[in-house]
């Protein structure tokens, strides 16, 4: 058989395959109709594994492992389209509220709390989001989430992703720590300024005080300047408050331009960033999920078995049904050596048909599923 003999031989054989599988879905559709009728759910872990192992009998052995992952693949696909059958009328409303659970109407002039004082970033992303919000501050990041569980404000405003340092990791463990919403995102423009106290000059410089991740952002900058010495601090606004209480011309902060007017400090250098495109991701979180008609962004995370090809399963599901994925992390397990937690952005709303069904047989398949919101997020402005 030459090669075009061969590819005639496969396309046959393609169409072949086709018609079955179209015979194969429309039986699906009815076995999602029995199961709707009858309140089972989509997921048959027996069921699958007897399909596997029929699947690895009928072939020769050496492509037992093909075979295995073509029905895989196939039975994902049937479990896509059963669960968006599924997702229609009171089913759908139970499945919504077993994934999301109580839920909450935004509230009005909220008590909004964030890290930082006066002039930080996240004081700025927290006044976008919440221009009537009143604004109070605490120390450190787990702070935010004690004051959300304690009922101490209805929201809190923390930074997630910045588009050139990346993924703030903490911020993440703390969603899942303490089973917190993300109810809305917003992208802030970054740009970092060098202030120093009135009558100051850049010549003068010694000490550099800011967060270490604003040192990454300015790498250039503080390359140029090599001789200065650099001091870390927990808050952009923070540094600026030290320096202006010090009084003292050789020491500089690395912050915001408000901070400037906050502090009465001089601005020394501006945007001493290493992009103008640097941009950090804002999240707001609740003790309760808010659903918006206008979301456009679903949050989860999830761990995976120790099964080869797991992680591809998984993300095969969203593209069956057209979801499109915009971040994927992947964050160690405390106490479990080598085992991960997955954290899942992409764009979708859970009126979308067979959404609110995937996430929930999603929750049924994983050991770990938690769902952190569905949100709405502007674009940046770059």
């Amino acid at each position: 058989m030459n090669l075009d003999e061969a590819r005639k031989t496969i396309d046959q054989v393609d169409k072949q395959l086709l018609a079955l599988f179209e015979q194969r879905m429309q039986a699906v559709q009815a076995v999602a109709d029995y199961k709707r009728k009858n309140n089972l759910p989509v997921f048959d872990s027996k069921r699958e594994q007897l399909v596997l192992n029929k699947a690895r009998d009928a072939v020769s052995p050496s492509l037992e492992n093909q075979a295995v992952t073509f029905v895989r693949a196939l039975m994902d696909i049937s479990k896509d389209l059963e669960r968006q059958e599924l997702s229609v009328g009171r089913v759908r409303d139970h499945l919504l509220h077993r994934l999301v659970g109580q839920t909450r109407t935004p509230i009005p002039a909220p008590r909004v709390v964030v890290q930082g004082i006066p002039g930080a970033y996240s004081h700025q992303a927290a006044m976008q989001m919440y221009p009537d919000g009143q604004i109070t501050f605490v120390k450190r990041w787990i702070d935010v989430f004690f004051a959300l569980r304690d009922g101490l404000c209805d929201y809190g405003v923390l930074p997630i992703e910045n588009s050139y340092a990346g993924t703030v990791s903490d911020v993440y463990d703390l969603l899942h720590e303490f089973h917190a919403y993300i109810v809305k995102g917003y992208p802030l423009d970054i740009r970092h300024f060098l202030l120093g106290v009135r009558g100051s000059n850049l010549n003068q410089i010694k000490k550099i005080y800011t967060i270490p991740i604003a040192f990454n952002q300015c790498r250039d900058f503080f390359r140029e300047h090599h001789r200065l010495e650099l001091i870390p601090t927990t808050n952009t606004a923070i540094a600026a408050q030290m320096i202006a209480k010090m009084g003292d011309p050789t020491c500089a902060a690395v912050c915001s331009q408000k901070c400037a007017s906050i502090y009465g400090l001089d601005v020394l250098k501006e945007d001493i960033q290493q992009t103008d495109n640097n941009c950090t991701r804002f999240i707001s979180i609740a003790s309760r999920s808010e659903l918006s008609s206008n979301a456009n962004k679903i949050s989860l995370l999830f761990s995976l078995p120790h099964i080869t090809g797991s992680l591809k399963r998984i993300l095969s599901h969203f593209s069956n049904i057209g979801l499109n994925l915009t971040k994927i992390e992947s964050r160690p397990i405390p106490d479990k050596n080598f085992e991960y937690i997955f954290y899942l952005d992409f764009t979708g709303n859970l009126s979308k048909p067979g959404t609110v069904a995937l996430l929930n047989g999603l929750k049924d398949e994983l050991g770990t599923f938690q769902f952190l919101g569905n949100y709405f997020e502007p674009k940046s402005t770059e």
